[in-house]
């Protein structure tokens, strides 16, 4: 399986990493689903945010596929046909929601095992892990709380064995280690991402890791 997972791929060394990791955008499909976004930001707000723009500005074929708007059938047609499927950013628990709404859960990682790439952003990457405990108590910079009360009542996709911190900052430290209850997190500044091939684990950026 592949992965491609970042604290914010909008930035430029993530989309330039991930370029790499797929071998370029050039006649590549790729599904976009904004829904995480959906849930925390207002609906429909990612229509006018970076991560949507800059998928677009990629070369690639891009369909939208909002988890929301779809009836199940036509969200698994759009899968397959994809080469890419990418996941954005917003809140953990509404996203595996309609996940699980789907039974993506189940389709997900068949479809990987075929060859497709899953790529998160944020969220996107979050929910490949196996728990949302993080949601409950997330703080995105040093100030602001962005917790998603109830987001650890669904259990993640379970693709990694490992969780992971985006949007993190050095001050936050102590923060994330008093809180943190599971067995390995990675710390992801923006820009820096991790990609995983079937065993392989390599951090694009300084690899920072909490252990329990």
């Amino acid at each position: 399986m592949k992965l491609f997972l970042a604290s914010t791929i909008k930035h430029p060394n993530s989309l330039k990493d991930l370029e790499k990791f797929v071998d370029g955008f050039k006649d590549k499909k790729i599904a976009y689903i904004p829904t995480a976004s959906n849930g925390e930001d207002g609906y429909g707000v990612w229509k006018d945010g970076g991560s949507w723009k800059a998928v677009n500005t990629l070369g690639a074929a891009v369909t939208l596929v909002i988890l929301e708007e779809h009836r199940t059938e036509e969200v698994l047609k759009s899968l397959q046909e994809a080469d890419i499927l990418w996941f954005a950013g917003g809140f953990w628990g509404y996203l595996m929601y309609w996940i699980r709404r789907h039974d993506l859960e189940r389709v997900i990682p068949k479809l990987l095992k075929e060859g497709k790439t899953y790529v998160g952003s944020s969220a996107g990457a979050n929910v490949a892990s196996k728990s949302l405990d993080l949601a409950e108590w997330f703080k995105y910079g040093l100030e602001e709380n962005n917790e998603e009360k109830g987001g650890s009542l669904f259990r993640g996709l379970g693709l990694v064995d490992f969780d992971l911190y985006p949007h993190y900052e050095d001050g936050l430290y102590d923060y994330v280690k008093k809180n943190y209850k599971g067995e390995k997190m990675y710390l992801l500044k923006e820009g820096e991402s991790i990609e995983v091939d079937n065993d392989k684990i390599k951090v694009n950026g300084e690899e920072r890791v909490l252990e329990k």
